[in-house]
C-alpha cells in the first residue's frame, strides 16, 4: 500500500474507496466551484503530491479519471487544462413522505434500461424480502433532472412477475412504477419503508452512471407495502455523490437542556 505523506488537506477516501478516487473527487470539486476555471491549467503534479498528501502514481491515477470524464486534457510543455466544466450537485429536499416522493419523482425523468425476469440469488433475497431462487421481475433506469447531460442516480425496481406488466413503462417517464401497479392491479401501497447509506460505485454501476469506480454515492431502498403488509415493490437506487445531495430545514421547538 502507498504510504500517504502529511497533507495540507485532509483526504476523505475510506474502506474501499481507492486513495486515487478520494483525489479525483476533490479535484472534481475544485472544478466545480470555480478553484480551476476552464481553459486554466492545474498545479503541477509534483505540486499536488503535496497539496493532496498522496504520491505521484495516485495523482497521474487520479487525473486519469478526470481526462476519461473529458474534463481535463494534457499538453506536452503546457500542462494540463480544464477543458469542460463539471455540472454541479442537484440539491433535493430530503424525501421523508408519499408527497415528498411524488415531487421528486414528478421533477425528474426516468429513462428506461432494461427489463428482465431471473431467479433472485441469495445474496440479494433479504433486500427483496423474498427467498433465493424465487422467480421477479427487474426493471433498471437512469434518473435525470430535465436537460442534464448525465444522470443522478441508476434505479433497479423489482416486483413479483404477476406484476411486470406495470413495468412496462414508457422509454422516458415521471410515473413511479409502484402507482402503475395501483392503477392496473387495484392495490394501494400503504406503507413506505426507506433505507438511506452510504456506500462505494462498483464497475458496473460505475459505467452504467458514467463515473469512475469508486466514487462515493448514496444507495436508497424503498420497500413498498400494501394494507395487509404485503411486499408489493422494491427499488434501489444509486446516487453519485458528485450529482446528488438532499438538502432539510427543521425548526427548533425546544430548548436542549
Amino acid at each position: 500500500m502507498l504510504e500517504r505523506e502529511r497533507s495540507e488537506r485532509p483526504m476523505r477516501g475510506s474502506g474501499r474507496q481507492p486513495l486515487y478516487a478520494a483525489v479525483a473527487e476533490l479535484l472534481i470539486e475544485d472544478i466545480a466551484s470555480g478553484k480551476y476555471q476552464l481553459s486554466s491549467a492545474l498545479p503541477p503534479e509534483q505540486e499536488m503530491t503535496g497539496m493532496y498528501g498522496v504520491s505521484r502514481q495516485t495523482i497521474r491515477q487520479a487525473l486519469r479519471v478526470l481526462k476519461e470524464r473529458g474534463l481535463i486534457s494534457s499538453h506536452p510543455g503546457i500542462g494540463t487544462i480544464v477543458r469542460a466544466q463539471v455540472e454541479k450537485s442537484s440539491t433535493f429536499s430530503a424525501v421523508n413522505s408519499t408527497s415528498d416522493l411524488l415531487h421528486f419523482v414528478g421533477t425528474t425523468e426516468m429513462h428506461s434500461v432494461s427489463r428482465r425476469e431471473f431467479q433472485v440469488p441469495a445474496e440479494l433475497a433479504g433486500a427483496l424480502g423474498c427467498r433465493g431462487g424465487q422467480l421477479m421481475s427487474e426493471a433498471t433506469f437512469l434518473r435525470f433532472s430535465p436537460g442534464a447531460e448525465l444522470p443522478m442516480s441508476y434505479v433497479l425496481i423489482y416486483v413479483h412477475p404477476r406484476f411486470a406488466k406495470a413495468q412496462e413503462a414508457p422509454l422516458v417517464s415521471n410515473t413511479p412504477i409502484y402507482l402503475r401497479i395501483e392503477q392496473l392491479f387495484n392495490i394501494k401501497v400503504h406503507e413506505i419503508q426507506q433505507d438511506v447509506t452510504a456506500t462505494i460505485l462498483d464497475d458496473d454501476t460505475a459505467a452504467i452512471l458514467n463515473t469512475y469506480q469508486g466514487e462515493a454515492a448514496l444507495k436508497i431502498t424503498r420497500s413498498f407495502y400494501d394494507l395487509n403488509q404485503t411486499l408489493v415493490q422494491v427499488s434501489i437506487s444509486y446516487y453519485p455523490a458528485s450529482r446528488y445531495s438532499q438538502s432539510a430545514r427543521f425548526r427548533a421547538t425546544d430548548t436542549p437542556r
